[in-house]
């Protein structure tokens, strides 16, 4: 069993993903936390230090790495699907879940930590942000996954009752 949560910042990828291993016992990794662990440094000062392109190309090794896995659910990064290599990567797995939300969700959900979200700090319209990376980035996601859940105006108890039943 091998479940792979993708979507936009804020959508729940890394909470669901622990209640989702939690409850089927297995194995839960964050890429983002991985690849922190793996530099000793946040993403934030990953980008502002090394660049974007640096850390999406150690996304798609921990990416790599972790497939090779079984019993493992693992939480990507909301721009893993930025880079043609991870889509084709994803789009030949079963278990892609993609967390689908709504800007006004996205938004309320990151609200609170903006200053982990490097995409997001410096804006001075995170409404406009959200909603401009939301449209550049949605058509990938769609055509990543393999199974689609809307989050908005969902607990989520709910939303990992969902993934449940629709995962093979």
């Amino acid at each position: 069993m091998k479940i792979i949560l993708i979507g936009f910042m804020g959508t729940g990828k890394t909470v669901i993903g622990k209640k989702i291993s939690s409850k089927l016992n297995i194995k839960f990794v964050d890429i983002d936390n991985e690849i922190e662990k793996c530099e000793n440094m946040t993403i934030t000062k990953i980008f502002e230090t090394k660049g974007e392109q640096y850390f999406r190309l150690l996304e798609t090794k921990v990416l790599k790495e972790l497939l090779i896995e079984e019993n493992i659910i693992i939480s990507t990064g909301g721009g893993i699907i930025t880079t043609e290599e991870n889509l084709n990567i994803l789009k030949d797995e079963k278990n892609v879940v993609f967390l689908d939300g709504s800007v006004e969700t996205i938004k309320r959900n990151v609200s609170t930590e903006l200053d982990k979200r490097p995409l997001l700090k410096n804006s001075s319209n995170i409404y406009n942000t959200i909603e401009k990376l939301l449209n550049q980035r949605y058509d990938k996601y769609n055509s990543a996954c393999d199974i689609k859940i809307n989050i908005n105006d969902k607990n989520i108890q709910e939303v990992v009752s969902e993934i449940l039943v629709s995962i093979r």
